[in-house]
């Protein structure tokens, strides 16, 4: 009797440790938002609020931002350039399943990255501040470091044509 009752509390106790740690999908996000940290990028849980395909009004979406913060602002820059993987009727198509809401040159490597992970992504904004990469944190360390690039990238992006 006594053997069952250590058992039991055994058992018991082990069962408080395994439902206190996190599921493994929680582990599996908290080391991609390390390994964003390692590469630069600041992590944030975030509320964007998305343009409709006809642009009457905005959709609000609970989403990861993955971000990049300038040193000093570019001037040059609009306040905001939005890139979704979504057709909005008065924006201009960029490359093949993207649009943004200003014409810019995107640098071969970057279409690559965004026409490959087109599905994971909600949308990027570019600010004179900041770029932010909206996604769903539905891949592993190898897609953060192509994302990662391509944030890189797009902090190059200086100014946009008239």
């Amino acid at each position: 009797m006594t053997a069952l009752i250590v058992i039991f509390i055994t058992l018991s106790l082990m069962g408080s440790a395994l439902w206190i740690m996190p599921p493994k999908k929680e582990r599996q996000r908290m080391a991609l938002r390390m390994h964003a940290r390692k590469l630069g990028l600041t992590v944030q849980l975030t509320s964007i609020d998305l343009p409709d395909k006809w642009d009457k009004s905005l959709n609000r979406q609970k989403t990861v931002a993955y971000s990049f913060y300038r040193l000093k602002p570019v001037a040059s820059l609009p306040d905001c350039i939005w890139l979704l993987p979504y057709e909005i009727w008065k924006y201009n198509a960029l490359l093949d399943g993207w649009w943004s809401s200003e014409l810019f040159v995107l640098t071969p490597d970057a279409q690559k990255i965004l026409e490959k992970h087109r599905a994971l992504l909600v949308g990027i904004k570019i600010t004179p501040e900041f770029v932010a990469l909206y996604w769903d944190e539905a891949g592993d360390e190898l897609v953060l470091d192509e994302l990662a690039e391509l944030v890189f990238s797009l902090v190059e992006v200086k100014s946009v044509p008239n």
